[in-house]
């Protein structure tokens, strides 16, 4: 619930800066040979798995965050970097094939975290422009569950080679790409504001892709 306010929260006063802007029609902003700076919200929706034997997991809604920088080839097309990370909260419920066990419920947080390049096309060159993006990168997914404990050796610049035992959790990494589409819009000569709609998804066939809400506030260098 706190997420959700907080999303609501960011939208009216992203509303509120566009009515108090009114930027003047008969300006055109150069986008072309320009830098882009954003600060990205994610928003995930709640979403129930159901597993064999009876066993399920609830994912719950997530706000997260990101941040990129892209580079304006023309008034229509960029390309840059981003970077962005959740932390969602899950409910799990495990069956045992021994029917003499008791079942498992456990929660935790599935942390992930993405890392890429980034296209975006820019389809009108005016104040306010439909837009059509894509990515791919690389994708570090977390489940916090307890796997045991492994051994390793690093280089520490202070106290040199070092070696021990360190616990580790289930977890993946996968090749990571998203596609999706919005609106964005010029405030001013400095700053723009994007909305739009985000699929989201991994190389990896058990984890399924993510339907995602996206908010970027961003400056011009």
């Amino acid at each position: 619930m706190i997420r959700k306010i907080l999303l609501l929260t960011v939208v009216v006063l992203s509303l509120a800066t566009l009515v108090q802007a009114q930027p003047d029609p008969n300006f055109r902003f150069q986008r072309a040979g320009k830098w882009d700076y954003s600060l990205q919200t994610r928003y995930v929706g709640a979403k129930d798995y159901k597993g064999e034997n009876g066993s399920s997991l609830s994912l719950q809604d997530d706000l997260g965050f990101g941040f990129g920088f892209n580079y304006n080839f023309n008034q229509k097309f960029s390309l840059g970097l981003e970077f962005s990370w959740h932390s969602i909260n899950y409910n799990a419920l495990a069956i045992p094939e021994d029917p003499a066990m008791d079942n498992l419920t456990y929660s935790n947080s599935l942390d992930t975290s993405k890392f890429g390049l980034a296209g975006n096309w820019n389809i009108l060159e005016g104040h306010f422009t439909p837009y059509v993006n894509g990515g791919i990168g690389w994708s570090l997914i977390d489940t916090n569950i307890f796997a045991g404990y492994g051994e390793g050796c690093y280089w520490d610049p202070y106290w040199g080679y070092i070696c021990g035992t360190y616990p580790s959790t289930y977890g993946t990494n996968a090749t990571a790409y998203n596609v999706g589409l919005g609106g964005r819009l010029e405030v001013g000569k400095s700053m723009f504001l994007r909305l739009g709609y985000e699929y989201s998804g991994v190389s990896v066939d058990v984890i399924e892709a993510q339907h995602m809400v996206r908010f970027d506030m961003g400056f011009f260098n």
